[in-house]
């Protein structure tokens, strides 16, 4: 990505600035609206994920009054943590609330522009690993499936795999369902008949 256009996306993003109102904070907002992100602000950190936030700064501080890793929940954008002190409190927070960087107080702007570009990058990239690994998970589960059916399929009319399999397929296309929902099925009623015997 080229820097302009680097800049176009930063400049589309939503950010949240989760921290009590402080130098630190003005700080921040400052350095985020000069980059060109519309910022938006809150404390005390909330039950879940803001509404439309594409990236959040939180302050992690160890003792905090609700849980950080609250943020988890429905959560749909880059989680950048903010940190006075390092303690396994701290790390450990970090860590539930699965945050992708973490900047430092005192705040200073050197460091937020590549803060932010990187960890927003990973978590793109994150959540397409994510969506593939679902993808995977469904393809094994479909195969096992059909698998599963194909073999009792054959063993019940003492046919081979192969024709099983032809077999299914046929029915798929004439049902215009997806093979896993015929072998599905399939299975469900040899069940049914298992259960009834």
């Amino acid at each position: 990505m080229s820097g302009e256009a680097l800049i176009r996306e930063l400049r589309k993003l939503q950010v949240w600035v989760i921290h009590p109102e402080d130098a630190a904070c003005n700080e921040l907002i400052r350095h985020l609206k000069r980059i060109g992100c519309q910022v938006n602000t809150q404390w005390p950190v909330p039950e879940s994920w803001p509404v439309r936030a594409d990236v959040v700064f939180c302050l992690f501080s160890g003792h905090l009054p609700s849980d950080v890793s609250a943020l988890k929940r429905d959560r749909e954008g880059t989680l950048i943590g903010i940190v006075e002190y390092e303690s396994p409190t701290i790390v450990r927070e970090l860590l539930d609330a699965d945050a992708q960087a973490v900047i430092a107080k005192p705040i200073h702007p050197f460091g937020i522009l590549s803060t932010l570009s990187v960890a927003s990058s990973r978590y793109r990239f994150e959540r397409r690993q994510s969506s593939k690994i679902v993808k995977l998970e469904e393809t094994l589960r479909s195969r096992r499936v059909v698998n599963n059916a194909v073999r009792r399929l054959a063993a019940e009319r003492s046919i081979s795999e192969e024709q099983a399999y032809q077999l299914i397929r046929r029915w798929s296309l004439e049902q215009r369902v997806s093979m896993t929902q015929v072998a599905d099925r399939f299975i469900a009623m040899n069940e049914g008949r298992d259960d009834c015997a």
